[in-house]
């Protein structure tokens, strides 16, 4: 299974310095397209989407939120919005029992 991030350019750009795959983009159709794609191909199995895209997609995001299906959708910050949250490494820690 694979990582996958969605949103802010120069959040794509920090992951993919450690081999993350992502999709630079502000546009929320863009990004529900590519999050559309990545759920009906099945070889991801987190997909991080910074969290100002993920406010914007509202409910159209959270689609097989609590089925147990994969994957696992998480909201990261851009890095001009404050966290708000547990980070990103304890979120995936809970959900998958591992750490990143």
């Amino acid at each position: 299974m694979k990582l996958y991030v969605i949103g802010h350019e120069d959040t794509v750009l920090g992951f993919s310095l450690i081999g993350v795959e992502g999709f630079p983009t502000s546009e929320p159709g863009a990004a529900l397209q590519k999050l559309e794609e990545l759920r009906a191909g099945g070889d991801v199995g987190v997909i991080l989407i910074t969290a100002g895209l993920a406010r914007e997609l509202g409910d159209l995001l959270r689609g097989d939120e609590g089925s147990g299906a994969l994957p696992i959708v998480l909201e990261v910050p851009a890095p001009d919005e404050p966290l708000g949250r547990p980070p990103v490494r304890e979120l995936v820690r809970r959900a998958l029992g591992a750490g990143l």
